[in-house]
């Protein structure tokens, strides 16, 4: 695991939520989807790098995961089912909030 991959997901994701955030402004509800889709993929790649798991196995299991946001198989099945909503695109918002603040007290706790 690099530690620079992990913050260059959180950058990718940033510049990638206002994207999402003006196509859903003008209603442009394919190209949202299509923006969320890579959006998710970019969340299961980077909650994978900061848990230590840098080539996806074939059954991984989110109860495996030490770092994850609270309900995350629920939230990501409503975001699933709904790419090109508002409310799943802030449901991804704060995924990725939460998966940096924890990643952050991880990675302060390892220098001590």
């Amino acid at each position: 695991m690099s530690r620079n991959d992990i913050q260059n997901g959180f950058l990718e994701w940033e510049n990638m939520e206002r994207q999402i955030e003006e196509l859903i402004k003008i209603r442009e509800k394919q190209q949202t989807t299509v923006q969320m889709d890579k959006g998710l993929s970019l969340f299961y790649k980077v909650l994978l790098l900061v848990n230590d798991i840098e080539h996806v196995p074939e059954n991984v299991s989110f109860k495996q995961l030490k770092l994850k946001p609270i309900n995350v198989e629920e939230r990501l099945t409503f975001i699933q089912g709904r790419q090109g909503s508002f409310h799943s695109f802030k449901q991804l918002v704060q995924l990725f909030r939460e998966l940096e603040k924890q990643y952050a007290k991880k990675a302060s706790l390892e220098k001590l």
